[in-house]
């Protein structure tokens, strides 16, 4: 699997045509007190290649400072997925993650999304103390 899109947004869903709606697409959040907890939308998109026909595939985020320690991890289940019934027809895998993470202190926090142990995508995430603005 691919990660073609992977934001962080106010907003996202998967409408019933198939589309992925994503809003308020961010890297940065000013907050008024630190410790904060914060709801934050992991959307992400992945292209299903015929390697991953039939092959459980496991994606896990793992949330970390600028110093590369970890501080959330979290594991998607694992999916698996069948042949398109029309061949050549390109599958997609539509992931959302409602998050709701307690951020300790200023900084630059990655979020780095792994493909069976494997990173497919990292997003960073500004958080910063209204003061400092």
């Amino acid at each position: 699997m691919i990660a073609t899109v992977a934001v962080i947004a106010e907003r996202a869903q998967v409408r019933p045509d198939g589309k992925l709606d994503v809003h308020g697409v961010y890297n940065c959040r000013y907050v008024p007190e630190l410790p904060i907890k914060l709801d934050v939308m992991l959307a992400m998109r992945f292209d299903v290649e015929p390697l991953d026909y039939g092959v459980h595939q496991s994606v896990s985020v793992h949330i970390m400072d600028e110093d590369g320690d970890e501080m959330v991890n979290l594991r998607a289940s694992p999916v698996s997925f069948d042949a398109p019934r029309v061949p050549g027809l390109p599958l997609a895998y539509d992931l959302l993650l409602p998050l709701n993470v307690r951020f300790p202190r200023e900084g630059t926090w990655t979020f780095d999304v792994r493909v069976n142990d494997h990173t497919a995508a990292r997003v960073g995430l500004r958080v910063e103390h209204t003061n400092n603005r």
